[in-house]
């Protein structure tokens, strides 16, 4: 199959009328869902009466109450995914790729395993239909994956699991053999992690292969989105799987302590997606994944050491005083832990940095002159050459200026590059602007305006924070957006350059007084010199 034909013809948006007939798929879904609901209360509630009675019991809590504990939360999260698609499907600026994903979305929330899992594993030709939504809700997020974001089976291989994901989701609500929920233990997670594995490599190779920077940035979110959603699933159901002895009724606290895990990492799916398609906050899933990695990695790292610490002093502990002393060994190692956070996560920053965003602004290398042992000896015009020249090239940015503070208060263009001084000149500096800069935060505006980032050049007098310029940049060379971490680089930025901007105008002025001083000097010694010879006496011998 040839990759490179328009699968769902991205570019051309959806008729009004096709977009309203989606709310006929929402309404089958709710009829579903309702009828979904009706069953998994039924089953709650025998799981309740006959295996967690007794320990629920035991401390205070009811029947009733874990029936609502988890058919709400599961309730929360198929609505979730429902009113996202809704949402995708009615948008004004939908196309026939959001549509599909819209579609798939509130098919796939009512297929979720938590609400249907009990239905669909269990005979009875009452359960066929629900069969049929769960197994097309699910067939149709996978070929989703496939498509997004441009509506073309990429690569090619996905176009032969399509055919085969379609054929087998049709074939196994009547063929109960082919139920991957009946599988033996293990086996269903592992044939679902296959397919949704597929996706994600699916979206990998548009990445790496394809994607154009905007649909890599729309990529990462999905990718995102699903991978947490599948660690989610496995990390909140991994006692089941390591210990398949647990029995019903015992695993009572872990039932109810996985349940909002569960249900908030399935959660970031439609999120991302959401995001994903409409573009809003695109450029920020850079920060996210770098704050993911740093802290997934930290609490990892650190919950071995504090176990590991906590069992060796315990058992030093144990042979010096012949005495268990858990909790003591265990505050130790807690101590320990937190002396040793603040160095370990600065560390592994770096490691993320250094490993994953090789291209992260360096304002220590890349700005060399705005450092303290350097900035007293540079001009203010070298400084801000260096300022716009630098950002620029670094970010692939098209254009950019400085506007400095002068006495009156008022905003004058002192750098420029790329662009035209009457038309950088011409931009308004209006009052509401003016306070937003005065806060010291980098502002983004509407991505059609002239100057899309302004960043404020702050200097630091004390704990007060004076604006003393503004660092005006343009649109990305390659159509990308600045992202929070940006931002907050830019802030650290301006700090820097303000610092050095405001030291580099004393030295001008400094220098300038003392050159007008030796002038004066000069001056005064010619005068004097003057003087001298017209009052010097003759000489007699003349």
């Amino acid at each position: 199959m040839n990759a490179n034909v328009n699968f769902l013809h991205e570019q051309k948006p959806v008729p009004v009328g096709i977009q309203r007939m989606v709310l006929v798929i929402l309404l089958l879904t709710i009829v579903a869902g309702i009828a979904n609901v009706t069953y998994r209360f039924e089953h709650l509630r025998h799981l309740a009466a006959t295996y967690y009675h007794p320990y629920l019991s035991q401390f205070g809590l009811s029947d009733e109450f874990y029936i609502w504990y988890f058919l709400v939360s599961e309730i929360l999260l198929a609505l979730v995914f429902a009113v996202t698609g809704g949402i995708i499907a009615l948008h004004r600026s939908a196309t026939w790729s959001a549509l599909f994903a819209a579609i798939a979305l509130m098919l796939f929330g009512i297929a979720l395993p938590p609400p249907m899992h009990a239905l669909v594993t269990h005979q009875g030709g009452i359960n066929v239909l629900l069969c049929f939504v769960r197994a097309i809700g699910f067939a149709l997020f996978i070929i989703f994956l496939y498509i997004f974001p441009d509506g073309r089976l990429v690569p090619r291989w996905a176009g032969i699991l399509t055919l085969v994901l379609i054929f087998w989701s049709l074939i196994w609500p009547l063929y109960p053999p082919l139920n991957p929920y009946r599988l033996p233990h293990a086996l269903p997670f592992l044939v679902l992690t296959f397919w949704f594995g597929t996706g994600v490599c699916a979206q990998i190779y548009r990445y790496v292969y394809v994607s154009n920077p905007v649909q890599r940035q729309q990529t990462k979110w999905v990718v995102f989105g699903l991978t947490a959603a599948i660690l989610g699933d496995f990390v909140t159901h991994i006692a089941w799987y390591i210990f398949p002895s647990l029995q019903k009724g015992s695993d009572w606290f872990l039932q109810l302590a996985h349940q909002p895990f569960f249900i908030l990492s399935q959660l970031l799916a439609p999120v991302a997606i959401a995001v994903s398609i409409f573009r809003y906050g695109l450029w920020e899933i850079d920060f996210i994944i770098n704050r993911t990695l740093v802290y997934g990695l930290l609490t990892t790292l650190l919950a071995a050491v504090w176990t590991t610490t906590a069992k060796l002093l315990e058992i030093v502990f144990a042979r010096t005083t012949g005495q268990s002393a858990a909790p003591i060994a265990a505050g130790f190692a807690v101590l320990g832990v937190g002396l040793i956070f603040g160095s370990v996560r600065e560390k592994l920053e770096k490691f993320v940095n250094h490993h994953f965003y090789p291209n992260k602004l360096d304002l220590s290398r890349e700005f060399v002159e705005f450092l303290p042992e350097a900035r007293a000896t540079i001009g203010v015009s070298e400084l801000l050459h260096k300022l716009v020249d630098r950002t620029l090239e670094v970010l692939h940015i098209q254009y950019g200026a400085v506007f400095l503070q002068d006495a009156k208060g008022q905003l004058q263009l002192a750098e420029i590059r790329n662009l035209s001084p009457t038309v950088a000149e011409s931009f308004q500096w209006h009052e509401q602007l003016f306070d937003k800069m005065h806060k010291g935060i980098a502002i983004k505006q509407q991505e059609n305006d002239f100057f899309p980032l302004l960043v404020p050049l702050m200097l630091q007098r004390g704990e007060r924070l004076d604006l003393i310029g503004v660092l005006a940049l343009g649109t990305r060379q390659d159509g990308r957006h600045y992202s929070l971490d940006e931002l907050w680089t830019f802030e650290v930025l301006a700090k820097r350059a303000a610092t050095a901007i405001y030291i580099a105008q004393l030295n001008t002025a400094n220098i300038s007084k003392l050159t007008q001083q030796i002038t004066m000097l000069e001056k005064r010694v010619e005068v004097l010199e003057a003087q001298r010879l017209t009052f010097e006496p003759l000489d007699p011998l003349d």
